[in-house]
C-alpha cells in the first residue's frame, strides 16, 4: 500500500432475575436469535435482557464466559490472578474462565476445537488467518455489533479506515477484532548493519559509505590486526541466516534490492520478484568477491545463532547484522560499534528492508464463536478493555508505576523498571499482565505519546531506525484476509520459491556465478511458476490499494 496515514441483529439472553447466567455455550451449540426484551433499570439505564446497553457494569446478574488464550511460559500465576482481569470483573460483572493453552501446540488445539465444534466463547491471542477464513460459519460477525455495542472500537476503526480493510472477509463482514499495537517503530526493520568504529579509528579509516569503501575496510580488518592481539583472527563481516535480525538478504539493499520472506518488491505499483532483477546479479558478484577473499564469513549461511554470538563475544568480528550490537558482542563492547546507512553502489539507489510506521496489529487477535450465547455482552466487554488508555496499559504492561508511568496532564508515557527484586522484567510483565496477548489495541495516538527516558539501549535502537528509515521502500502490501484457496496457492508457491532462492543465493555467494549461471537461474525461476505467484501478489496489492 502507498504510505499514508495507516491507520443482525442482536442476540440476547432473556432477563433471568437473580440467577447466575452463563455465557459459555455447551460444545457445538450455537447462539440462536431471540426477541430482545428492552427495559429500563432502576438507575435509568436501558437494558436488553440482562445486558446494559451502555455504562458499567455491563450485565446486571453476573455472566461467565470462557476465553482460550496462550499461556506465557514466563508467567508465575494464573490468568484470573492478574490485576487487569480482577479489575475487569469488578467493573463489568463479567467473569472470564481462562482456558490457558501452551504456545507449543496452540494452533493444533484450536484446529481440534473447530473440527469438533467444542468451542470456547472466544479465542484471544490470535489464530492463523486460514483458521478464521475456513471457520467463518462458527464465528460471530462482530462487525455487525460494533456500532451499537462497542463505541470506542468503532471510533478507532472510523479514524483509521485501513483497519476495516484488514479485518474484512470476502463477504464484506468483520469476524475478528484487532489487537496488539498499531505501529512498532522498533520493529520497522529487523537487523542493522554495524561496524566496529574503534577498529576503523585504529587503522585510520573513514566510516564506509559505498560498497567499495566497505570492501576496503573489511580488507584492512583482515590484514592489519585491528584488535591488536597479534593474531590473524579477525572475521571482517559475519551474519546468521538462521536468525531473523541477521539474515544476509538485508545486504541486498546496497544494490537497490529489497528482499524479504516473500521475495517481492514494488516499483511503480508493480509487484516484482527481487531475485530476478539485474541488480540482484550485481550483488551476488560483489558478495562472492568478499567471500573468495576471506572477507565474508562463509559459515554465515549455516551457523546457529549461538555460534554467531560466540564469535562476537571473542571480539573478532568487525561488521555484522543484528538488532543491537550488544546481542552479538555483549553490553561492555556495544559502544565500539556504530550503525551504517545502506551502502551506495552503481546499481541503483540504496534501500533497506523496512516499513515506516510498520503496522504491528493482529487482525486475527480476538474472535467470538457461535458457542457464545450472549455475544453482545462479550463485545461490550472487549470495548471496555479498550476504553481508557490506562486500562489498555494495565492489560498490556501491568500496573502503573512498575513498567510504565505517565503524565496525567500531557498524556505522555514512558518505560520504567521498578519490578520486584528477584524477578526478571519478563516474569513480572507476563505474571501481572497479558502482554501483547491482551484483548486491547494500542492506537497510533496512544503510541505517539510515548517518550524515551533513561534507556540507553532503546535510544541506540531509535538512532539506528532514524538512520535507516529514509531508505525504507515507500510501497508495501497491507496484511489482509483472503480466500482460503488464494492463501494456500500463494503459500505453496512461496515455499518452493523461497527454498530455491535461499539455496541459489548461498551457492552463488560461496562459489560464484557468471552470465550463463544467471541465465539458468532465471529459467529455474520461470519453472517455479513465479509468473502466477507475482499475479497473486499483484491482485492482493491492487485490492488493498483500491480502498
Amino acid at each position: 500500500m502507498k504510505k499514508g496515514n495507516v491507520f443482525t441483529r442482536a442476540l440476547t439472553l432473556t432477563l433471568a432475575g437473580s440467577m447466575l447466567l452463563t455465557g459459555c455455550g455447551g460444545g457445538s451449540k450455537t447462539a440462536g436469535t431471540k426477541a430482545v426484551q428492552e427495559a429500563v433499570d432502576s438507575d435509568g439505564r436501558k437494558m436488553e435482557g440482562n445486558l446494559y446497553t451502555e455504562g458499567l457494569p455491563i450485565v446486571k446478574e453476573q455472566e461467565i464466559f470462557t476465553i482460550a488464550v496462550i499461556g506465557h511460559p514466563l508467567a508465575k500465576g494464573a490468568y484470573e490472578d492478574k490485576p487487569c482481569v480482577i479489575q475487569a470483573e469488578k467493573d463489568t460483572n463479567i467473569k472470564i474462565k481462562w482456558m490457558e493453552i501452551p504456545s507449543t501446540g496452540w494452533q493444533e488445539k484450536i484446529n481440534v476445537m473447530f473440527a469438533s465444534g467444542e468451542l470456547p466463547d472466544a479465542i484471544a491471542t490470535g489464530i492463523t488467518d486460514s483458521s478464521i477464513v475456513k471457520n467463518l460459519p462458527q464465528l460471530v460477525p462482530v462487525g455487525d455489533y460494533i456500532d451499537k455495542y462497542a463505541p470506542h472500537v468503532a471510533e478507532t476503526y472510523n479514524k483509521y479506515p485501513d483497519l476495516k480493510t484488514m479485518l474484512k472477509q470476502d463477504d464484506g463482514k468483520i469476524y475478528s477484532f484487532m489487537t496488539n499495537s498499531q505501529t512498532a517503530r522498533n520493529d520497522s526493520t529487523s537487523g542493522v548493519l554495524f561496524i566496529n568504529k574503534q577498529w576503523l579509528d585504529n587503522l585510520g579509516l573513514p566510516v564506509p559509505v559505498t560498497v567499495d569503501e566497505y570492501y576496503a575496510a573489511l580488507k584492512a580488518f583482515k590484514e592489519q590486526d585491528p584488535n591488536g592481539n597479534g593474531a590473524n583472527d579477525e572475521i571482517p563481516f559475519s551474519f546468521c541466516q538462521q536468525y531473523y535480525a541477521s539474515q544476509f538478504k538485508m545486504m541486498m539493499g546496497a544494490f537497490g534490492i529489497k528482499d524479504d520472506a516473500d521475495h517481492i518488491m514494488i516499483e511503480n505499483e508493480k509487484v516484482e520478484l527481487s531475485a530476478a532483477k539485474p541488480q540482484y546479479y550485481d550483488a551476488l558478484k560483489y558478495y562472492h568477491k568478499l567471500a573468495s577473499e576471506g572477507l565474508l564469513d562463509v559459515e554465515g549461511f549455516s551457523q546457529t545463532q549461538q555460534q554467531y554470538y560466540s564469535k562476537g563475544q571473542q571480539m573478532v568480528v568487525g561488521s555484522f547484522l543484528e538488532f543491537l550490537p550488544y546481542f552479538v558482542v555483549g553490553q561492555e563492547n556495544d559502544s565500539q560499534y556504530i550503525p551504517l546507512a545502506p551502502l551506495k553502489s552503481a546499481s541503483g539507489e540504496p534501500l533497506w528492508d523496512g516499513i515506516k510506521d510498520k503496522f504491528a496489529g493482529w487482525h486475527n487477535g480476538f474472535v467470538i464463536t457461535k458457542a457464545c450465547k450472549n455475544p453482545e455482552a462479550l463485545v461490550r466487554w472487549f470495548d471496555y478493555c479498550n476504553t481508557a488508555f490506562t486500562t489498555k496499559m494495565q492489560w498490556f504492561y501491568g500496573e502503573r508505576g512498575v513498567l510504565w508511568e505517565m503524565d496525567d496532564e500531557t498524556g505522555e508515557w514512558w518505560n520504567v523498571n521498578n519490578y520486584p527484586e528477584g524477578q526478571t522484567k519478563g516474569e513480572y510483565r507476563y505474571t501481572m499482565s497479558t502482554g501483547p496477548h491482551a484483548p486491547v489495541f494500542l492506537t497510533k495516538d496512544d503510541l505517539d505519546k510515548f517518550v524515551q527516558k533513561d534507556d540507553p539501549l532503546a535510544e541506540e535502537r531509535e538512532d539506528s531506525i532514524d538512520l535507516l528509515e529514509p531508505y525504507f521502500p515507500k510501497d508495501y502490501i497491507l496484511p489482509v484476509f483472503e480466500k482460503t484457496e488464494v492463501v494456500e496457492e500463494k503459500e505453496n508457491l512461496r515455499v518452493d520459491i523461497d527454498n530455491y532462492i535461499k539455496n541459489f543465493t548461498a551457492q552463488a555467494v560461496l562459489s560464484g556465478i557468471d552470465d550463463a549461471g544467471w541465465k539458468e537461474h532465471l529459467a529455474k525461476l520461470e519453472k517455479l511458476n513465479t509468473a502466477r505467484y507475482l499475479e497473486l501478489q499483484q491482485q492482493t496489492y491492487d485490492s488493498t490499494n483500491a480502498n
